[in-house]
């Protein structure tokens, strides 16, 4: 099978592509996968470490072929709160879930799902938006960001104001 031997993780690459592959976040943050391009060239990728696939990168194959990537737009809501405060509490909680998130000053990203539907209403405001996911920006769970733990993290048995007892898993 045809393998992808080098990877240019970055937009600013001077070659031609000879074909390109969309990908969603989870497809793009991957150590080994097989792929099929749009020409429906097919081929592995294989590294020894997990390795985020940036939109724009550049495969270039064991056969010279070179596959441009681009990130799938997908569903995500825009989560923000009303205090910088709920919005760590929030973030404390999406990353206990371990939910892909995209964490900014004022709002945070995360895939449409049933978590984030069901947070309306709780003064928590939610907007719906096609968008790719950055690798730069997906985290971790939220309790090893510094700065960003609440001040008094809740234990699994307290319930929270952001999230109604209906979604809590505790």
């Amino acid at each position: 099978m045809i393998k992808v031997k080098r990877i240019i993780n970055n937009n600013n690459w001077k070659l031609k592509a000879d074909d390109e592959i969309t990908l969603d976040s989870l497809d793009r943050n991957r150590r080994r996968i097989a792929l099929i391009t749009k020409k429906k060239v097919a081929f592995l990728l294989d590294q020894k470490k997990t390795i985020f696939l940036n939109n724009g990168a550049l495969l270039i194959l064991s056969n010279e072929y070179k596959v441009k990537v681009k990130a799938k737009l997908e569903e995500v809501l825009k989560v923000e709160t009303n205090t910088k405060q709920n919005l760590s509490v929030l973030a404390w909680h999406i990353g206990n879930r371990h939910i892909p998130a995209e964490i900014h000053n004022n709002y945070i990203l995360i895939k449409r799902d049933a978590i984030g539907l069901k947070c309306t209403g709780c003064g928590v405001g939610i907007d719906a938006l096609g968008s790719p996911i950055s690798a730069a920006l997906i985290t971790p769970p939220i309790h090893t960001i510094s700065g960003l733990t609440p001040k008094n993290p809740r234990s699994h048995k307290q319930k929270s104001a952001l999230f109604p007892s209906s979604i809590d898993p505790t």
